[in-house]
């Protein structure tokens, strides 16, 4: 309950100055000239120092404006100016506008490979698709932030790359991890943060401070949450913002940790602060509740009362959905303590159905409130049930904590695992830069030697004839160590794609088996004869994916080794079709798919059966995947070609065989299986590209046309 917002406000680091005068860009004669005047003005308008009303409209409009002048080529400058206009949007509460015109930035700037700006744009996007609830995107961009985190050694794009990753595993409750990465991003700016004159660079700082305030404050670490809001104190006086949020969290963490004379100073100074224009009420009302949640935990009620009601107005002032639900759950619960059972119920009957959308734990405490008032009002029976649903909310929950526990140390412990991995390949690489300067250095002697030898060539003849020798033996070593240079070059990428197919093909099936096999330890009794039966089932059919997966990848893994060829025979495509179509039965009836396989009996191919075999697999696989719930996939067969079919609106055939022709790793972990199905089509001679019959089908084609 305590300070929902604030991890959705703390990821943006933006500091604010009050509204410039809007420049006169006829004044300015070249294009680049206006852009740079009217970008210095969207950055005077995203600071606003003093807290002036109303500046993110201005700079949502100011942005939009840019756009207008800046050419549809200069991917930079547009990729900064949908950044603004996405900050404007999203200061406005317009969730959905800011996510578009934050994918807008990312998407030019991906284009234009500004890291840079693709890290702003990831970083910002991860709050609003948490606050979309929208989890697999965030976790993209996550991806996204932690490729470039793996090959960067910008310590300015680390810092902001490590916080953002911080905040992202925070949002999952991946608190140890998350704790690593916001410490990582701390000690890079801490370097600065004390000498520079940047005050963006000292708002970054507090506000990472306040962050990992509240990390150590929700794992009930209070000292070193102070600890933190303290290092990030001496930048209060940066910007409103900075301050007030400070000062809120010293009034969580002291309500917290039971010092409640200190809480009343620093709500107090927070109330001072913020009396001639409240420029964040959010902050008022949490810091007002986490004390009205002190009293009514010591049964002061008296003490609670002015608080819960000046926290419930100041929500009302402001029509935030959010802080006047915050303000009716303690409400509620201060209704029941006091034996105002009617009120209680009441209050807590708005507040249930929010508090079960926006967090569990809130909704566990709601629902053992109303079961107490109901109790208090002789309503037993509405009192069990709730009371079932809290102790069934409650076990939930703590077995939800306990997965999330282990998975936070396993992402833990193959984070570190794998920065290791990169100090030792860093080191390696320095080592190799070192014998090679070593080794220019020495062919600069032997050369300064020859010539010295030709001077005296009559004297040392025989010498001369020995170095001539031990030149043409380096020759040859310098050719041998070329060829394993190339070999190993060749062995590396092939190594990097590997590792990326096993985490793109085996994710899936694997995680169905983890499932069954869940289900079968913990709800054994959930499951009749039948049931079991068909769970059995599932467990197999799961299994056997992944062992056809595994064959697969090590067919794969073959084809890239010298000296392998595919075997070629008569092959019955209808037959194999077949085969491939019962493999992924399950899945198709996972999404209630239709499949019409017309592909002819005597359609036959002089090919490999198996290498045609995971093709077949991988395209089918990819258009189930793809395939709206419900849809038909249709397999077609005429003039030496093969197509799969199927409706869709997520990919367009010209991303999907620019995707195929890029022989890079893809950095999202995507597009794996058409990689594997491309290299083995190569193999046999045949071609896979897509199609776009109209505009919401996509055909999946296997040509055998020389």
């Amino acid at each position: 309950m305590r300070n929902l917002l604030l991890l959705l406000l703390g990821l943006l680091f933006l500091n604010f100055i009050s509204k410039a005068q809007e420049p006169d860009l006829s004044r300015y004669k070249t294009e680049k000239e206006k852009i740079n005047v009217w970008m210095n003005y969207c950055d005077t308008l995203r600071i606003n120092q003093h807290g002036i009303k109303d500046n993110y409209i201005h700079l949502q409009q100011a942005a939009i404006k840019g756009l207008s002048i800046v050419s549809s080529n200069d991917l930079e400058d547009r990729s900064r100016f949908y950044y603004y206009a996405a900050i404007g949007n999203y200061y406005q509460t317009k969730f959905d506008s800011a996510q578009f015109y934050f994918y807008q930035s990312l998407h030019a700037a991906q284009e234009a490979h500004l890291v840079t700006q693709i890290t702003k744009a990831c970083a910002a996007l991860i709050p609003v698709n948490f606050q979309l609830q929208q989890r697999e995107k965030a976790e993209e961009c996550k991806n996204i932030l932690q490729s470039i985190v793996d090959t960067t050694h910008n310590k300015s794009i680390l810092k902001d790359s490590y916080y953002a990753l911080g905040s992202y595993y925070q949002f999952v409750s991946y608190y140890s991890t998350a704790q690593d990465y916001f410490i990582k991003s701390l000690e890079l700016r801490e370097k600065e943060v004390d000498t520079t004159k940047d005050q963006k660079k000292k708002f970054d700082y507090a506000i990472q401070c306040d962050m990992l305030s509240k990390l150590y404050l929700n794992t009930q670490m209070v000292d070193k949450s102070l600890g933190m809001l303290r290092q990030g104190e001496r930048f209060a006086s940066v910007s409103p913002n900075v301050g007030n949020r400070l000062l809120s969290s010293f009034v969580e963490a002291f309500t917290t940790s039971g010092n409640i004379d200190s809480a009343l100073y620093y709500d107090n100074e927070l109330n001072e602060q913020t009396k001639n224009n409240p420029i964040f009420p959010s902050e008022i009302v949490s810091s007002d509740l986490n004390i009205a949640i002190y009293y009514l935990d010591h049964h002061q009620y008296s003490r609670a009362l002015p608080y819960i009601n000046k926290g419930d107005t100041i929500a009302a002032s402001v029509k935030s959905p959010l802080l006047l639900f915050q303000a009716q759950l303690i409400n509620g619960r201060y209704d029941e303590e006091t034996g105002k059972f009617d009120q209680a119920i009441a209050l807590l009957n708005q507040s249930i159905p929010i508090a079960k959308q926006l967090n569990r734990e809130l909704y566990s405490n709601a629902l053992k409130t109303m079961a107490l008032a109901q109790k208090g009002k002789g309503n037993l029976k509405e009192a069990v049930a709730y009371y079932e649903q809290y102790a069934e909310q409650t076990d939930s929950i703590t077995k939800e904590k306990l997965s999330t526990n282990f998975a936070d140390q396993e992402t833990r412990y193959q984070t570190n695992q794998k920065e290791q991995r990169i100090a030792s390949l860093d080191k390696e690489n320095r080592l190799e830069v070192l014998e090679l300067q070593n080794a220019s250095r020495t062919r600069l002697l032997l050369v300064i030697g020859l010539a010295a030898l030709g001077i005296i060539a009559l004297l040392l003849y025989f010498i001369y004839l020995n170095k001539e020798k031990l030149n043409k033996v380096l020759n040859r070593k310098n050719d041998q160590l070329g060829e394993l240079n190339q070999q190993l070059a060749v062995a590396n990428e092939t190594k990097a794609k590997l590792f990326g197919i096993l985490g793109h093909d085996l994710r899936s099936p694997v995680g169905r088996i983890v499932q069954l096999l869940r289900l079968q330890k913990e709800n054994p009794e959930s499951l009749n004869e039948q049931s079991r039966k068909r769970h059995e089932e599932l467990l197999k059919t799961s299994s056997e994916n992944v062992l056809e997966t595994m064959e697969d990848l090590l067919l794969w893994s073959k084809s890239q080794m010298q000296h392998f060829t595919p075997q070629f025979t008569s092959v019955n495509i209808a037959e194999t079709v077949q085969k491939e179509l019962s493999f992924l039965q399950q899945q198709i009836d996972d999404k209630n798919l239709k499949v019409n396989n017309e592909i002819p009996q005597n359609f036959l191919q002089n090919t490999d059966e198996n290498f045609l075999s995971v093709i077949i697999r991988n395209l089918l696989q990819n258009t189930i995947k793809h395939s709206p719930e419900g849809s038909a996939i249709g397999l077609v067969a005429n003039d030496q070609k093969i197509r799969i079919i199927n409706q869709t609106t997520r990919s367009t055939s010209i991303e999907l065989n620019k995707l195929m022709a890029d022989k890079r790793v893809n950095s999202k972990s995507s597009g794996m299986g058409l990689h594997i199905a491309n290299d083995l089509a190569s193999s046999i001679h045949v071609k896979i590209y897509f199609e776009q019959p109209d505009d919401s089908h996509l055909a999946a084609v296997i040509s055998w046309d020389k």
